[in-house]
């Protein structure tokens, strides 16, 4: 197992955490501007292997929207700062995941052979990682609702999944290519749709939603429901892995360690945060000044969106603290069997000496001690008496 790495900016700010082997150079960057709407900023995390030309790339946060409703769609100009390119038209996932990875990949051709779940820390959390999602589109609705809009789901999509590809890179050669993201998707309806734009588009365009309207198994189901306005779609992680094929074992195993221990850190998911309250004053402020809301309402919107906010970041503090303290405990269990079976190959038995430091004696040994100037002896058979031992200023040693 690799241990838990620091991925830093060029200034040396720490962006993310993972697990990756030493010999691999890292680094990150940090994209300070909205994304989206609701997606403030995010960060790329990279691990490059020179002698090997592997390459893993970790992306955060990635959300696109989708206007089924020309009206809604026509009134955006009307808004202060829209990020013009989170509009798109919708794609499926696995389109959505190819496009990913041939752009990052750099190849020249990319053939799908296989897909599988994904473990990231989402994957292996899957209904907090559901949970989570939903829960800025149910507090928007709940929004609405004071504003005497009706918001409904169509249908809703979180999965994490990962698919290899067979490569061709611009030299030719052959390569392995593991794309994989932690996906999630909302379709949205308004029965008050033409109300709804001629307020504020982004006002109301987050909704709540019941899990059971979730679609089961199949992507295909997303993105195609009707009636529907809008559909939010994208990505809370997507991760990369492009390796020459006689490398591709090595690889996927760092890899596989990356990605089930990708994260943003605490202090910046919190920025993430908080960043997504002042984006809702905002966008509340424009609201008001349409409809003319009370303050008394805007306070108690913003009271309920700050709260939420600050459950959100505790929860993933909490699926990453969770990950991390999983991971040391494997790690540690790995280094005992480790430590085993390295003893028992060579015959030896591990003690601790009085300064920390750990001493192999043979196996032979019945009972290992350290004298006054901190020399280690090993005795076969019986113990020497107490007297003994104080004549010769022997410790007894524990195995450790």
């Amino acid at each position: 197992m690799n241990s838990i790495k620091e991925f830093k900016d060029q200034s040396g700010n720490t962006l993310a955490l993972a697990a990756i082997p030493d010999d691999y150079t890292i680094g990150g960057s940090l994209n300070n501007e909205f994304q989206h709407e609701t997606v403030p900023f995010f960060i790329t995390a990279h691990a490059i292997n020179t002698a090997k030309n592997i390459m893993i790339f970790g992306l955060s946060d990635e959300k696109f929207t989708t206007y089924k409703n020309q009206m809604i769609k026509g009134t955006l100009k009307y808004m202060q700062d829209i990020r013009w390119n989170s509009i798109r038209d919708f794609i499926e996932p696995e389109d959505y995941l190819y496009q990913f990875a041939m752009a990052l990949s750099m190849m020249q051709k990319l053939t799908p052979v296989g897909e599988a779940d994904l473990p990231s820390v989402c994957g292996q959390n899957p209904k907090q990682a559901y949970q989570d999602f939903m829960a800025l589109y149910e507090a928007a609705w709940q929004n609405d609702a004071q504003a005497g809009i009706e918001t409904k789901p169509n249908n809703i999509l979180v999965r994490s999944f990962m698919r290899r590809y067979d490569g061709v890179a611009k030299s030719g050669a052959a390569c392995t290519v593991v794309a994989g993201m932690d996906y999630n998707g909302v379709e949205i309806y308004s029965p008050q749709a033409n109300m709804l734009g001629a307020i504020n588009p982004l006002f109301g365009m987050l909704g709540a939603a019941v899990q059971n309207n979730k679609a089961q198994n199949s992507s295909k189901q997303f993105g195609h429901g009707t009636p529907c306005d809008s559909i939010d779609w994208g990505a809370r992680n997507k991760f990369l892995m492009v390796a020459p094929k006689e490398y591709e074992q090595d690889a996927f195993e760092a890899f596989m360690e990356f990605v089930q221990t990708f994260h943003m850190t605490d202090q910046l998911r919190q920025r993430y945060y908080e960043a997504l309250v002042e984006r809702s004053r905002m966008r509340m402020m424009e609201t008001a000044k349409f409809q003319g809301m009370a303050q008394a309402n805007m306070q108690s919107l913003m009271i309920n969106q700050q709260r939420l906010t600050q459950t959100l970041a505790a929860n993933s503090a909490s699926m990453s603290a969770g990950i991390m303290d999983s991971w040391n405990k494997k790690m540690a269990s790995d280094s005992r069997i480790s430590q085993a079976r390295s003893e028992a190959t060579l015959g030896v038995n591990t003690f601790q000496n009085s300064y920390g430091q750990n001493v192999q004696v043979s196996v032979v040994a019945d009972h290992v001690y350290q004298d006054g100037h901190g020399d280690v002896y090993g005795v076969s058979g019986t113990a020497p008496d107490q007297e003994t031992l104080n004549k010769l200023n022997w410790t007894e040693l524990n195995k450790k």
